[in-house]
């Protein structure tokens, strides 16, 4: 028998649950690797989903105003109960009322049954981007002139990043509605919560590139347009492998938007390409 919404029962995963999320997680581990990520690394982005006291499904749910994200990972055992479908409907439902006018998905690009469920609900086809790890020693590079972020660097370093990004999603021609991210009192709030996550590289007193890491991953790295080409990237890339490394991690992560001209540089620094993940969108 199917399961509607009113089966099921939505709680915020705390730490009796990692266990039995982990579990679940471990059963699937192709479609549960990012959740496994981003459960050891950012528990509170998850939501558990119960049937009685059983763990049946996690959602990844992160809002905002314009364009949020969902994902959701059901337990092998519990799938073709019209769980997903259930878990998908509630959550869009509390999105919609959030105010969010888009919603994001990811998929594995090879998981054909997970993108035949996505196009279903009305997600299509949006861009694609590639998990790349690099294995081995921390690279031997000269003192940079890179230092911790602080909240003063907000409205340089978001400018920066916002243009670099938006110049990227241009040139792969997968955003035709791309649009510069503009600051915000929310943004340089969720900022300086992580500010021991960002940092600053500076050319005579001026922010020319910035990144964030988030646990073994570098998740953004920008270089001001006026300096690229100078092989700052590089360098900057470089220090933050190694600040990862010192950090106890083995593996350094990234994502890739499959088109950008990075990949170049991350082939050259050891980077390997892991899977391809298809991003899809829905208009609310």
């Amino acid at each position: 028998m199917d399961v509607t919404i009113f089966d099921l029962r939505y709680e915020q995963l705390d730490d009796k649950r990692y266990k039995a999320a982990r579990g679940i997680l471990e059963e699937d581990p192709i479609s549960g690797e990012e959740f496994l990520k981003t459960l050891s690394e950012e528990p509170e982005l998850l939501i558990g989903v119960f049937i009685g006291e059983t763990l049946v499904a996690l959602a990844q749910v992160e809002y905002s105003t314009i364009q949020s994200y969902i994902s959701v990972f059901v337990a092998p055992k519990f799938r073709r109960k019209g769980i997903g479908t259930a878990v998908i409907r509630h959550e869009e439902d509390k999105l919609r009322e959030s105010g969010t006018q888009k919603i994001l998905g990811s998929f594995h690009y090879d998981n054909n049954e997970s993108l035949i469920f996505a196009r279903k609900f009305g997600y299509q086809e949006y861009f694609y981007s590639t998990l790349m790890q690099r294995t081995g020693e921390p690279f031997p590079i000269e003192t940079l002139p890179v230092r911790p972020y602080s909240d003063n660097d907000y409205l340089a370093s978001q400018a920066l990043q916002a243009k670099a990004f938006h110049e990227m999603r241009i040139r792969v021609g997968c955003f035709p509605d791309s649009e510069i991210t503009q600051p915000s009192t929310k943004g340089r709030e969720e900022w300086k919560e992580d500010e021991h996550n960002r940092f600053i590289y500076e050319v005579n007193g001026e922010i020319v590139a910035y990144g964030n890491l988030c646990g073994n991953e570098i998740s953004s790295v920008s270089v001001r347009s006026d300096y690229q080409g100078y092989g700052i990237g590089r360098k900057f890339v470089m220090y933050l492998c190694n600040e990862i490394y010192h950090r106890g991690y083995e593996v350094v992560d990234l994502w890739c938007v499959v088109g950008n001209y990075a990949r170049k540089l991350y082939d050259s620094l050891g980077f390997e390409a892991k899977y391809i993940v298809e991003f899809t969108r829905k208009t609310l």
